[in-house]
């Protein structure tokens, strides 16, 4: 493994257009951001906002039939995985990076038992024989609070939170150095998303692996993230540690965010909804895409892109009526 301090995932001016009944879909607009190896990431922002693509584009998983273009870069312990061969990715995710997807309805197979699934990916990348693999497999789905004498069976025989801890057995198979968790707690119930979430991360702890938490709930966010990048329609608009989010909030976007969760100590009695809704991503504003439901923007913010600020240390906000520190 790396040096705990270096930066080992760099993406730089990644763009995504997707294309729907001939019109083009800016999913992701120049998004840039590093992460050091062993740390976590939370990227925040509504549905629709680019979390995901920008997950699949570092998984190298984004549907080859609705994509349209695709450029920046991603480096990832010092290799462009744009430039690799599909062969190449192939052995890299699974094995170097790895991804808990948002359903694990759909991310599991119905018709093969849990731990051949897990023991799948561990005789692709490990080499092992099908019953060193299968040994494995039960010691992962252990891992994860799944009874051995329950291995063998199917996705349907599980719960909810049973089939998460599944996916997350599946993802952590080969100890990944990135893990990519795709709001992996959103269709669970609040006691079993505080099981999963300690669940990952005491296994992040034990493996040593970074993480990109996708997620539209802060409150997780500040449980589980060391740095954390709010996305709005594509781009990223503010970036920081979460100690810079939460407590230096800085872009009206977040400042809309934190206005609208309820407070839990009694102080506040009306929630402040942010005005308006995300732009058409087929049809982004000329300038700050937050401007039309933004109550400081001007005509400056409407005519022109906004390029990031860096506010102090490592702070850095989309917006132009922010001043340097």
């Amino acid at each position: 493994m790396q040096n705990q301090t270096e930066k080992f995932l760099n993406v730089n001016n990644l763009v995504v257009e997707y294309h729907s009944a001939g019109a083009a879909v800016h999913a992701v607009n120049d998004v840039s951001f590093s992460l050091e190896a062993g740390s976590s990431l939370g990227l925040v922002g509504e549905t629709g906002a680019g979390k995901t693509t920008i997950a699949k584009t570092i998984m190298r998983i984004l549907p080859d039939h609705a994509v349209s273009k695709v450029e920046g870069e991603v480096k990832f312990a010092g290799q462009d995985i744009m430039r690799l061969s599909d062969k190449e990715m192939a052995s890299i995710r699974g094995k170097d990076m790895s991804m808990i997807f948002q359903d694990p309805m759909t991310a599991l197979n119905p018709v093969k038992t849990v731990v051949s699934q897990v023991a799948e990916s561990i005789v692709l990348h490990q080499k092992l024989s099908k019953q060193e693999s299968i040994s494995k497999a039960i010691k992962m789905l252990e891992m994860v609070g799944i009874a051995a004498d329950r291995v063998n069976e199917y996705p349907h025989q599980f719960s909810g939170g049973m089939k998460q801890r599944a996916v997350i057995a599946i993802a952590i198979a080969c100890s990944p150095q990135l893990l990519i968790a795709d709001e992996p707690t959103t269709a669970l119930d609040v006691t079993i998303q505080a099981q999963v979430l300690e669940l990952i991360a005491s296994l992040r702890k034990e493996i040593g692996m970074a993480m990109i938490l996708i997620t539209h709930d802060l409150g997780i966010v500040a449980e589980a993230c060391d740095n954390v990048a709010v996305v709005y329609a594509g781009q990223i608009v503010e970036m920081g540690s979460k100690e810079d989010i939460f407590l230096r909030t800085a872009h009206p976007y977040t400042k809309g965010l934190f206005a609208a969760l309820p407070d839990l100590k009694g102080k506040t009695r009306k929630l402040v909804p942010i005005e308006g809704l995300p732009p058409d991503p087929t049809n982004l504003p000329k300038g700050c895409a937050f401007s039309p439901r933004c109550p400081y923007a001007d005509e400056g913010c409407r005519e022109r892109a906004i390029d990031m600020t860096e506010i102090a240390g490592g702070h850095l906000c989309r917006c132009r009526k922010i001043e340097r520190k």
